[in-house]
Protein backbone atom coordinates (compact mmCIF):
# COMPACT_ATOMS: atom_id res chain seq x y z
CA UNK A 1 0.00 0.00 0.00
CA UNK A 2 1.85 3.27 -1.08
CA UNK A 3 0.82 6.45 1.34
CA UNK A 4 -1.91 7.74 -1.29
CA UNK A 5 -3.75 5.15 -1.14
CA UNK A 6 -3.41 4.91 2.74
CA UNK A 7 -4.40 8.83 2.49
CA UNK A 8 -7.96 8.23 0.44
CA UNK A 9 -9.31 5.65 2.44
CA UNK A 10 -8.07 7.90 6.18
CA UNK A 11 -10.13 10.76 3.89
CA UNK A 12 -12.75 8.48 2.86
CA UNK A 13 -13.30 7.32 6.31
CA UNK A 14 -13.52 11.24 7.27
CA UNK A 15 -15.23 12.11 4.76
CA UNK A 16 -19.05 11.40 6.14
CA UNK A 17 -18.66 13.83 9.62
CA UNK A 18 -15.50 16.01 8.45
CA UNK A 19 -15.27 18.92 6.26
CA UNK A 20 -12.38 17.91 3.87
CA UNK A 21 -9.98 20.50 1.97
CA UNK A 22 -7.26 19.49 -0.30
CA UNK A 23 -3.78 21.04 -0.60
CA UNK A 24 -4.03 22.87 2.34
CA UNK A 25 -1.37 25.90 2.63
CA UNK A 26 -0.32 27.26 6.16
CA UNK A 27 1.97 30.17 5.28
CA UNK A 28 3.09 28.26 1.82
CA UNK A 29 3.79 25.26 3.59
CA UNK A 30 1.02 22.60 1.90
CA UNK A 31 -0.59 19.69 3.79
CA UNK A 32 -2.24 16.86 1.32
CA UNK A 33 -5.44 17.22 3.35
CA UNK A 34 -7.44 19.33 6.04
CA UNK A 35 -10.19 18.03 7.83
CA UNK A 36 -12.34 20.19 10.29
CA UNK A 37 -15.09 19.23 12.73
CA UNK A 38 -17.36 20.46 15.33
CA UNK A 39 -20.18 19.62 17.31
CA UNK A 40 -22.74 21.49 20.05
CA UNK A 41 -24.20 19.40 22.81
CA UNK A 42 -26.19 21.52 25.22
CA UNK A 43 -28.55 20.41 27.86
CA UNK A 44 -32.08 22.39 28.48
CA UNK A 45 -34.87 22.41 30.84
CA UNK A 46 -38.42 22.08 28.92
CA UNK A 47 -37.72 24.41 26.17
CA UNK A 48 -34.55 25.40 24.42
CA UNK A 49 -34.64 28.84 25.82
CA UNK A 50 -33.98 27.09 29.39
CA UNK A 51 -30.67 26.12 28.38
CA UNK A 52 -28.79 24.53 31.50
CA UNK A 53 -25.25 24.50 29.82
CA UNK A 54 -23.49 24.35 26.35
CA UNK A 55 -20.16 22.43 25.23
CA UNK A 56 -18.80 23.20 21.74
CA UNK A 57 -15.94 20.65 20.55
CA UNK A 58 -13.98 21.21 17.69
CA UNK A 59 -11.09 19.10 15.56
CA UNK A 60 -8.39 20.20 13.20
CA UNK A 61 -6.49 17.60 11.30
CA UNK A 62 -3.79 17.53 9.19
CA UNK A 63 -3.14 15.01 7.02
CA UNK A 64 0.75 14.69 4.72
CA UNK A 65 2.20 11.88 3.18
CA UNK A 66 6.09 11.83 3.12
CA UNK A 67 8.71 9.71 1.75
CA UNK A 68 10.54 9.50 5.35
CA UNK A 69 9.04 11.56 8.36
CA UNK A 70 12.38 13.86 9.51
CA UNK A 71 12.77 15.53 12.95
CA UNK A 72 12.10 18.48 10.99
CA UNK A 73 8.85 18.54 9.98
CA UNK A 74 8.04 17.45 13.40
CA UNK A 75 9.27 21.04 14.67
CA UNK A 76 7.82 22.45 11.18
CA UNK A 77 4.51 20.94 12.86
CA UNK A 78 5.11 22.60 16.21
CA UNK A 79 5.86 25.76 14.97
CA UNK A 80 3.12 25.88 12.55
CA UNK A 81 0.17 25.00 15.69
CA UNK A 82 2.18 28.07 17.52
CA UNK A 83 2.06 30.88 14.94
CA UNK A 84 -1.48 29.89 13.13
CA UNK A 85 -3.21 26.46 14.02
CA UNK A 86 -4.03 27.66 17.69
CA UNK A 87 -4.26 31.29 16.79
CA UNK A 88 -6.19 31.45 14.01
CA UNK A 89 -8.02 27.89 14.21
CA UNK A 90 -8.97 27.68 17.31
CA UNK A 91 -8.82 30.95 18.70
CA UNK A 92 -10.09 32.98 15.72
CA UNK A 93 -7.63 35.40 16.37
CA UNK A 94 -8.90 36.41 19.68
CA UNK A 95 -7.45 36.41 23.21
CA UNK A 96 -9.34 32.95 24.21
CA UNK A 97 -12.20 30.59 22.61
CA UNK A 98 -15.73 31.77 22.20
CA UNK A 99 -17.92 30.92 25.10
CA UNK A 100 -18.69 27.25 25.50
CA UNK A 101 -15.85 26.30 24.11
CA UNK A 102 -15.02 22.85 25.99
CA UNK A 103 -11.92 21.24 23.40
CA UNK A 104 -10.16 21.56 19.78
CA UNK A 105 -7.87 18.90 18.83
CA UNK A 106 -5.24 19.36 16.56
CA UNK A 107 -4.36 16.19 15.03
CA UNK A 108 -1.60 16.07 12.90
CA UNK A 109 -1.68 12.61 11.01
CA UNK A 110 1.75 12.20 8.81
CA UNK A 111 2.26 9.36 6.39
CA UNK A 112 6.14 7.77 6.19
CA UNK A 113 6.33 5.17 3.34
CA UNK A 114 9.85 4.91 4.03
CA UNK A 115 10.27 4.58 7.31
CA UNK A 116 10.66 6.54 10.47
CA UNK A 117 14.44 6.65 12.94
CA UNK A 118 14.06 5.91 16.41
CA UNK A 119 14.80 9.59 16.52
CA UNK A 120 12.04 10.49 15.21
CA UNK A 121 9.75 8.06 16.99
CA UNK A 122 11.12 9.24 20.36
CA UNK A 123 10.36 12.95 19.38
CA UNK A 124 6.73 12.04 18.16
CA UNK A 125 6.06 10.08 21.04
CA UNK A 126 7.32 12.76 23.45
CA UNK A 127 5.17 15.73 21.66
CA UNK A 128 3.15 17.64 23.86
CA UNK A 129 1.44 20.65 23.82
CA UNK A 130 -2.00 21.56 25.51
CA UNK A 131 -3.03 25.03 26.16
CA UNK A 132 -5.48 26.15 29.06
CA UNK A 133 -8.37 28.92 28.34
CA UNK A 134 -9.06 31.18 31.33
CA UNK A 135 -7.89 28.32 33.44
CA UNK A 136 -10.08 26.11 31.69
CA UNK A 137 -13.10 27.67 31.98
CA UNK A 138 -13.09 28.42 28.51
CA UNK A 139 -11.87 25.09 27.52
CA UNK A 140 -8.30 23.85 26.49
CA UNK A 141 -6.88 23.04 23.08
CA UNK A 142 -4.70 20.13 22.15
CA UNK A 143 -1.98 18.40 20.08
CA UNK A 144 -2.62 14.80 18.72
CA UNK A 145 0.18 13.38 16.62
CA UNK A 146 -0.02 10.00 14.94
CA UNK A 147 2.45 8.44 12.35
CA UNK A 148 1.68 5.79 9.63
CA UNK A 149 5.41 3.92 9.33
CA UNK A 150 4.01 1.66 5.86
CA UNK A 151 7.63 0.32 5.08
CA UNK A 152 7.30 -1.28 9.21
CA UNK A 153 3.31 -1.70 9.32
CA UNK A 154 3.45 0.24 12.17
CA UNK A 155 1.21 3.30 13.87
CA UNK A 156 2.43 5.46 16.88
CA UNK A 157 1.80 8.81 18.40
CA UNK A 158 2.00 10.78 21.24
CA UNK A 159 0.41 10.16 24.63
CA UNK A 160 -2.55 12.44 23.47
CA UNK A 161 -3.55 9.87 20.42
CA UNK A 162 -3.28 6.87 22.29
CA UNK A 163 -7.02 6.46 21.66
CA UNK A 164 -6.19 6.69 17.81
CA UNK A 165 -3.49 4.82 17.37
CA UNK A 166 -5.50 1.91 19.05
CA UNK A 167 -8.44 2.32 17.46
CA UNK A 168 -5.94 2.22 13.65
CA UNK A 169 -4.23 -0.66 15.42
CA UNK A 170 -7.72 -2.46 15.74
CA UNK A 171 -9.16 -1.64 12.60
CA UNK A 172 -5.91 -2.87 10.69
CA UNK A 173 -5.81 0.55 8.58
CA UNK A 174 -2.27 -1.23 7.76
Amino acid sequence: MTGEDLLERLLKSYQSSYDIEKAYDINGDIYDAHASFNVTSAKYVLVKKAELWRANCFEHVFFRVLDQLSVEDIERYREQVISYIEPQLVRGGKKCPEKDHMYTYMTGIFIAEDGVTDEVKKMVKRFSYVKNYRFTIRGYSEVRLLVFDLKNKKIFGNRAAKDLVKGYSKAGVI
